[in-house]
């Protein structure tokens, strides 16, 4: 019997939280994370603020985190890649993760997004409801092993059509205004 998490709090990701974020997902996927295909798309790109989540315990302190990122499809289908999740190592398998993954979901779907990507095990993310056809249309610029690349559709059929590759959204580059004299 898979033992739960004891109380918890889901709070958004704070700016002191990212020295713990940053240990979590460097014992979860080691230094070689940062060759990943997915770690590119990152690259200069801020995160989804609203949607960057930490979970702390009973004693306050931060046992897992969830990230998500802006990325485009094709230059035009906007979506949300998920990653990392990362949990202490010492905790995996109590529910804190589950619990991100749902609350950032949740979040997503509240906040106008209609569909997620991620690349990861499907033993796992299938539970959520992401797909590995979904994403069949799907191309990353680079390496991936084909069935850990998952969608999901938050709004039923927002997936239908959508093709091409995976890229960095579009910033949008603001004109700063001419202080008067």
């Amino acid at each position: 019997m898979q033992k739960s998490p004891d109380l918890l709090r889901l709070l958004k990701e704070r700016p002191r939280d990212g020295d713990a974020i940053e240990e979590m997902t460097a014992a979860a996927f080691g230094p070689d994370r940062f060759h990943k295909t997915v770690y590119r798309l990152r690259e200069d790109v801020p995160p989804i603020k609203e949607l960057c989540f930490v979970c702390l315990d009973q004693k306050n302190r931060l046992v897992a985190s969830i990230r998500n990122w802006p990325v485009l499809i094709n230059e035009k289908w906007p979506a949300v890649m998920l990653g990392p999740l990362a949990i202490s190592p010492e905790l995996r398998g109590l529910g804190y993760g589950k619990a991100l993954m749902w609350h950032s979901m949740a979040q997503s779907r509240l906040q106008g997004h209609s569909r997620i990507i991620l690349v990861g095990d499907p033993e796992y993310y299938n539970q959520f409801g992401f797909r590995r056809d979904l994403a069949l249309l799907l191309h990353l610029p680079g390496w991936v092993e084909e069935r850990r690349f998952l969608a999901l559709e938050l709004v039923a059929g927002s997936m239908i059509g959508v093709h091409g590759m995976i890229g960095k959204p579009v910033v949008k580059k603001t004109r700063r205004k001419k202080k008067r004299s």
